[in-house]
């Protein structure tokens, strides 16, 4: 007998505004890390700061732990021009890749 394995090839996360989020944002996307090599993060509306900068870095970190190979990807997605700017002042477009829409994302992996 055969069975089919599905494998999904992207995993989108939606990043909304909470005034008081209880857990920060790798504890919070922890169940979807290791569902796919390619994890995209949607940022439409938000507003980056250094604080989420921050969180990013340790999303980027955890994601890493489930994916030690090359193909694996986490992409910034609908970001605002300035928060796109600034990623890239701080030289964070060669760890994220930055994309206008999922679209982008999926075409750049």
């Amino acid at each position: 007998m055969k069975s089919l394995n599905v494998q999904q090839a992207y995993t989108v996360l939606k990043l909304t505004e909470q005034p008081h989020s209880a857990a920060p944002l790798s504890h919070q996307a922890e169940d979807y890390l290791g569902q796919a090599p390619m994890l995209v993060l949607d940022l439409a509306g938000i507003h980056l700061n250094s604080m989420l900068i921050g969180e990013l870095l340790n999303l980027h970190k955890a994601f890493a732990r489930h994916w030690r190979h090359d193909g694996a990807r986490l992409a910034l997605v609908n970001l605002t021009p300035l928060s796109r700017s600034v990623l890239e002042q701080v030289k964070l477009d060669g760890l994220f890749a930055l994309c206008d829409s999922l679209d982008e994302a999926l075409a750049a992996c």
